[in-house]
């Protein structure tokens, strides 16, 4: 009968201690959800890369663009927006690792700066895979219009 009893007993403390213990949940509830967050923190880095690059090349695209109105004659003008578009690639040159190209073209009163950019990679933007909106080259335009309003 004794031993029945203490049978009894440390199985109603054991598992009324079991349940009241909350040592390690914090650890369980973490390793549920941080597969989630990291995902969404890589999102997060993954496409704030792409929207910083595009900006620095609509950026670069402004600049050459309002340069290049300067430049006397076409081939000027397109040597002025080349020279800027370098210059400012040595000030990238860390974070636009590919292939940047420059195209500057002219109607009879528009001037139009064209800035295409290829990354290095293979996967481009996406570094965590396929990415829904994620192109594989960014292009950019500049217009200013020649001679007045």
């Amino acid at each position: 009968m004794r031993a029945g009893l203490l049978r009894a007993c440390w199985k109603a403390r054991c598992s009324s201690g079991f349940r009241d213990d909350r040592r390690g949940a914090i650890a369980v509830e973490f390793a549920l959800i941080s597969p989630l967050l990291i995902l969404m923190l890589s999102g997060i880095v993954n496409y704030g890369s792409y929207f910083w690059t595009s900006h620095a090349l609509q950026q670069m695209a402004n600049d050459a663009a309002r340069v290049a109105i300067s430049g006397a004659t076409e081939a000027e003008r397109a040597q002025l927006a080349q020279a800027l578009f370098v210059q400012e690639l040595a000030d990238y040159e860390l974070t636009l690792t590919g292939t940047p190209e420059l195209r500057v073209s002219e109607n009879d009163r528009t001037l139009t700066v064209h800035v295409r950019f290829t990354p290095a990679d293979a996967d481009g933007f996406n570094l965590m895979g396929d990415l829904p909106g994620m192109p594989e080259t960014i292009e950019r335009t500049a217009s200013i219009v020649r001679g007045g309003y």
